[in-house]
């Protein structure tokens, strides 16, 4: 089985892209942000962020991270203390809006590559497990790792098999 990962000006890209957006739109400031192995697609997180796309390549854009962190990255976004939310429904839409706002700014580099995409709206499951299809030969997967005072917020973008 033949797993791709992007293109080293993509993951570039998505790093600068998810250090902007982290802190000017949530008001942190990554410690880091490193391109790791994606070495699975299924996952079993506390919170999973997923926003589909289809395009020039079909995929799955997926942010995951503990719920604390969920929550503290809603609270920063919203100029909120976590302990102020009265429920996680209310963290789950800020958190789903950043990773509508990761992935816009993953497709404006995928785009300005001469690429097509064409995002769905973000769906956030809370304690849950996911599997996206990025298993078969011709599959891309990459990921971050962005490290924040809170813990850690991992970014994955799989692209399916090539029709």
């Amino acid at each position: 089985m033949a797993i791709s990962t992007l293109d080293p000006q993509l993951i570039e890209s998505l790093q600068q892209s998810t250090r902007e957006i982290l802190e000017t739109m949530v008001f942190m400031e990554p410690r880091s942000i490193t391109a790791e192995a994606e070495d699975t697609s299924s996952f079993n997180d506390s919170v999973i962020g997923l926003l589909g796309f289809t395009g020039t390549r079909s995929g799955t854009f997926v942010v995951r991270t503990s719920e604390e962190l969920a929550k503290g990255v809603a609270a920063k976004m919203m100029m909120m203390e976590p302990a102020e939310m009265s429920s996680f429904d209310e963290a789950a839409d800020a958190y789903g809006e950043v990773v509508n706002m990761l992935a816009g700014s993953f497709k404006t580099a995928w785009v300005a590559q001469g690429n097509r995409m064409d995002l769905s709206v973000p769906n956030v499951i809370y304690r849950g497990r996911v599997k996206v299809q990025s298993e078969a030969d011709g599959c891309l997967r990459s990921r971050l790792r962005v490290a924040l005072d809170m813990g850690s917020l991992d970014i994955g973008v799989h692209f399916e098999a090539k029709d």
